[in-house]
């Protein structure tokens, strides 16, 4: 079995921030659940990164459980490249403009 190495992307990451604060202002502790199912949905990614379905040309997308997210990211030379963590209700030009 392939060890993919995993790079995120400042914006994946800044995502992943915003994202973490606002839960943990709806609810004590909701952002350390949502911080557990991105690293959940990252493990998934790298034991198998080609079970998800494309997106766009190269791009790829893993849905995260529980939460309304979608982990985008591309495979190059085995390593997983996120690009992008991206809440299902934000306008997709934001995403579309992120992924080209």
């Amino acid at each position: 079995m392939i060890k993919y190495k995993l790079i995120i992307n400042p914006f994946a990451e800044s995502d992943l921030k915003i994202a973490a604060e606002w839960y943990a202002l709806q609810k004590e502790g909701l952002d350390q659940e949502f911080i557990e199912e991105i690293e959940n949905s990252i493990r998934r990614i790298q034991q198998n990164p080609q079970q998800f379905a494309f997106v766009r040309k190269k791009i790829r997308m893993s849905i995260v459980k529980r939460f309304p997210y979608g982990i985008y990211y591309f495979i190059a030379d085995e390593i997983i490249h996120v690009l992008a963590l991206f809440h299902f209700s934000r306008n997709p030009i934001v995403l579309r403009k992120r992924l080209k």
